[in-house]
């Protein structure tokens, strides 16, 4: 990132200029920065709680109820602060109606710095999977200008 600072002196000062700091793991960004899961599988506890406790089923309806339990969780997970992971949430919501169903997440990552949190909820019409791959991938210093805010 570049900036141009003016001076009191009237004319423009020297740019600054923002150097790559090759840190590529989360431990150089101090305590707190490693995705901790159990801290994510509170949040998509609560959030589910709270979202499907009295709700029960429709077709029309569970497409945009999904979405907006999945912009939840992400604004909850990126409260806490993984600015260096980028997060895929899924939510699956489904009628109960004694059928089985099996959901299963792929990835390709590293397992000192990337995990997961999932969370299951359901009631009598309902169920509800919150899977949090939140992957919480870390993205490396080769990608870190990748928008990990979206």
């Amino acid at each position: 990132m570049d900036e141009v600072v003016s001076s009191s002196y009237g004319g423009p000062m020297k740019e600054i200029v923002y150097e790559n700091t090759y840190i590529t793991d989360p431990a150089g960004y101090g305590e707190g920065a490693k995705f901790q899961r159990g801290k994510v599988q509170d949040i998509l506890r609560a959030v589910l709680k709270e979202r499907m406790e009295k709700q029960q089923y429709d077709p029309v309806k569970a497409a945009q109820i999904s979405k907006h339990i999945a912009e939840d969780l992400r604004e909850k997970v990126k409260a806490l602060g993984y600015e260096r992971y980028k997060l895929v949430i899924q939510v699956t919501l489904g009628q109960k109606k004694g059928q089985a169903m099996r959901i299963v997440s792929r990835c390709l990552w590293d397992t000192n710095t990337d995990n997961f949190a999932s969370e299951y909820y359901e009631n009598d019409s309902l169920y509800c999977v919150s899977q949090e791959p939140v992957h919480g991938m870390q993205l490396s210093a080769a990608r870190a200008d990748v928008d990990v805010t979206q």
